[in-house]
């Protein structure tokens, strides 16, 4: 059976579509190194007494966020390099296993994931259930 030409098409896009999110993977890793960079600079400011404690944490946050991204962006790049076959999934599971070590420890696999979303849905039913429970 031969693929159609649509199929063919598809095939094209998608891998356009990883070349391009790879692209996009480089420049959000140029900018957390910039960040972390950055941040060491803070750092350095604020045991010099250059910056307030407030100012230091503002920029620890902003960095937390390109980081956040940063990781998770990983972990898609990771699903992405996974092979289709599920006999060849063991193995590219084994070649990477620093990298899903890694991820793990930083809150950006699969479950991490799930279980922060999971966690903020539930605190926000909560506070919507208290909400219309003073309502009445």
């Amino acid at each position: 059976m031969k693929p159609s030409h649509h199929y063919k098409k598809l095939l094209i896009t998608c891998n356009m579509a990883v070349r391009d999110f790879k692209k996009y993977l480089v420049k959000i890793q140029g900018q957390y190194l910039e960040m972390k960079a950055d941040l060491a600079d803070f750092d350095e400011a604020f045991r010099n007494g250059h910056i307030t404690e407030e100012q230091l944490k503002t920029a620890k946050d902003d960095v937390y966020v390109v980081e956040q991204n940063y990781q998770r962006l990983l972990y898609v790049a990771y699903l992405l390099e996974m092979p289709r076959k599920e006999a060849k999934k063991e193995k590219y599971a084994r070649a990477n296993k620093k990298v899903t070590k890694a991820l793990s420890e930083m809150k950006a696999d699969e479950q991490s994931v799930f279980d922060e979303n999971k966690s903020a849905l539930d605190h926000l039913r909560k506070e919507l259930k208290e909400l219309t429970k003073k309502g009445k």
